[in-house]
């Protein structure tokens, strides 16, 4: 029987598509609109923090106020040197200026339209407006829980590649492999240096890209449009975390923490997690058993997001900094199976204020 999640899924992508017929017609014209009226459609205070040679813009949508999550993330650009550019899909109230103005250099209030990719374009637009031209752009949403821990190494990481465009995570469709230039990096983290926010192929992307609320079309412009763009003008580019640097720190793992994967594996398909569950129960000592673990891993990650399905060992092997909050079957799992770990003091602890949002979310 098809679970009921899986049928809603399924009809909320076909509703998606169906909305993107006449959007793909009335779409142009509107943005036209819009950028007649920029900037004068956004309410832009000014925070406490200072302008310095980095710039995170970061995209939130807060209705109910700014959570505690998202004081950590500005709190934590800022301190590694990010000058935060704060853009909200909702209003900002005096209440979240004060707690988070002296992390943010600038405050922009924008109409709730576009998605993650309409305020990415919005908040690209303002820097050029403003004459900023940093040395490097963090673009980033608030769809994670980021960092999980303050003494993370990702931002050095990808500050310290030789790339001039990096994503947090590489999403690879099969057969195709993690090679630079391969599939799309996901839309929540990106990081841009200025060589490449001063292309032509840049700037050309972010002034024709057109704005939608259409969920279906801003995946296809925005999430997959953008790496394929930069990718398609050989942009030297770096995932920092995919499912095959996943896969090559697994197996070289011994079985004790292979095991350890499994337990706190989070799965979608009965016939994955049965498999599991007969892995659990065998014996785990022998160099057959370590085998079959890790193609068991391998088939499941060749069918879901490797960090959502193994959250346990993607922190751990690859340090991967943030957690998703989306509502999806799969990662409400995984969120439970974190937790587990954090529990146990397999994971280490988030600040007490975001260990409490990601228990919220499985409630």
């Amino acid at each position: 029987m098809i679970p009921a999640w899986k049928i809603r899924r399924e009809l909320e992508t076909a509703r998606q598509q169906l909305q993107a017929i006449p959007e793909r017609l009335i779409g142009p014209g509107r943005q036209r609109r819009l950028d007649s009226q920029f900037p004068n459609g956004f309410r832009v205070m000014n925070g406490t923090a200072a302008l310095g040679p980095k710039v995170a813009i970061f995209l939130v949508y807060q209705p109910r106020g700014m959570s505690a999550s998202a004081v950590a993330t500005c709190r934590h650009l800022s301190e590694r040197g990010y000058s935060v550019v704060l853009v909200a899909n909702s209003p900002v109230s005096a209440v979240d200026e004060a707690s988070l103005g002296r992390w943010v250099w600038r405050f922009v209030e924008r109409p709730n339209f576009g998605y993650d990719f309409g305020g990415y374009r919005d908040g690209i637009r303002l820097l050029w407006h403003w004459s900023v031209s940093p040395e490097s752009l963090i673009i980033l949403n608030d769809s994670v829980w980021f960092p999980l821990h303050k003494n993370e190494t990702m931002l050095t990481s990808m500050e310290a590649s030789s790339a001039g465009f990096l994503g947090a995570l590489r999403h690879v469709d099969l057969p195709e492999t993690d090679t630079e230039h391969a599939g799309i990096f996901l839309s929540y983290f990106f990081l841009i240096k200025r060589a490449v926010l001063t292309s032509e192929v840049f700037v050309n992307y972010w002034n024709g890209y057109v704005s939608t609320s259409n969920k279906y079309l801003t995946v296809r412009r925005g999430e997959r449009g953008f790496s394929r763009t930069l990718f398609a003008a050989g942009v030297p580019s770096e995932g920092l975390y995919s499912r095959d640097r996943f896969m090559t720190a697994v197996t070289q793992q011994p079985a004790a923490f292979l095991r350890q994967t499994l337990v706190y594996g989070a799965y979608t398909d009965p016939d994955l997690e049965r498999a599991r569950d007969a892995l659990l129960q065998a014996d785990a000592t022998s160099e057959a058993w370590r085998l079959q673990a890790i193609e068991h891993i391998r088939a499941a990650v060749n069918k879901r997001n490797f960090h959502s399905s193994f959250c346990f060992a993607s922190i751990r092997l690859l340090g991967i900094p943030l957690l998703k909050k989306n509502k999806g079957e799969l990662q409400v799992r995984m969120r439970r199976q974190y937790l587990l770990a954090v529990k146990a003091g397999d994971l280490p602890p988030p600040e007490p204020a975001v260990l409490a949002e990601i228990e919220a979310s499985i409630r």
